[in-house]
C-alpha cells in the first residue's frame, strides 16, 4: 500500500481539507444530530473520544496507508465546519486494499444539521469525486445507504452517481443485516 499525500481543495465557498485534532468538539456537536446517528456508522452514543479518534488516528492512518482520504468540509470564509466527506474502502484495478490509478473507493458524507438545504453537501461530493478521477486516477466511484435515506440519496443522484435499490442484505456494522438498501456508481466524466 501506498501513502496518500493529503490535500486541500478550495471550490467557491467551499473548503476541503484534512480532519485535524482541533475539529473534535465541532464533529462531536454534529455527531449529537439524530439523523447522522440513524442513517451513518458513527457509534451510538457518540462520545467525545469517539470524535477525538476520527480526526485524529483513524483518518491519518487512511491517508498514511492509501486506504480514504477523509476530509472536513469547512466554510472557506470562516473556517466553520459545515460537513465531512470520504473516499474510503480504496482499492487498486485488482481489488486489493489501497490507492492506485485504474482502482476503485467508496464516498461517504454527513452534513452538520446548520448547513443542510444549501447544497454543501452535493458541491464536496462532486468536488471531491473529480480529485478522486482527475488526481488519483480512480476508475470507479462506489456510494451506498440504507433504503429510506433519501437525503443522502438525493446527494448522489445530484453529483451524477447512477442509483438503484439493492435487494440483497447488507451488512450492518452495529450487529446483524439489513436488509434494504441503495447503490450507486459514478464514472470518469468522458
Amino acid at each position: 500500500m501506498s501513502m496518500l499525500e493529503p490535500v486541500e481543495i478550495t471550490a467557491g465557498a467551499l473548503h476541503l481539507r484534512p480532519w485535524r485534532p482541533d475539529d473534535a468538539d465541532a464533529v462531536f456537536a454534529a455527531c449529537q444530530d439524530p439523523e447522522i446517528q440513524r442513517w451513518t456508522s458513527v457509534p451510538v452514543p457518540y462520545r467525545h473520544e469517539d470524535a477525538t479518534g476520527f480526526v485524529g488516528a483513524r483518518t491519518q492512518a487512511a491517508w498514511r496507508t492509501g486506504t480514504g482520504a477523509y476530509l472536513a468540509v469547512v466554510d472557506a470564509t470562516t473556517g466553520d465546519l459545515l460537513a465531512s466527506v470520504s473516499l474510503g474502502d480504496m482499492r487498486d484495478a485488482d481489488g486489493l486494499p489501497g490507492v492506485a490509478p485504474g482502482g476503485d473507493a467508496e464516498v461517504g458524507y454527513w452534513c452538520a444539521p446548520a448547513a443542510r438545504g444549501r447544497g454543501v453537501t452535493t458541491d464536496a461530493v462532486r468536488v471531491l469525486c473529480r480529485w478522486g478521477f482527475g488526481g488519483l486516477g480512480l476508475a470507479t466511484i462506489r456510494w451506498m445507504a440504507l433504503a429510506g435515506n433519501e437525503a443522502s440519496r438525493q446527494v448522489a443522484v445530484r453529483a451524477g452517481f447512477t442509483v438503484a435499490p439493492v435487494p440483497r442484505p447488507l451488512p450492518n456494522r452495529r450487529g446483524g443485516d439489513l436488509t434494504g438498501h441503495w447503490a450507486g456508481v459514478l464514472l470518469p466524466a468522458r
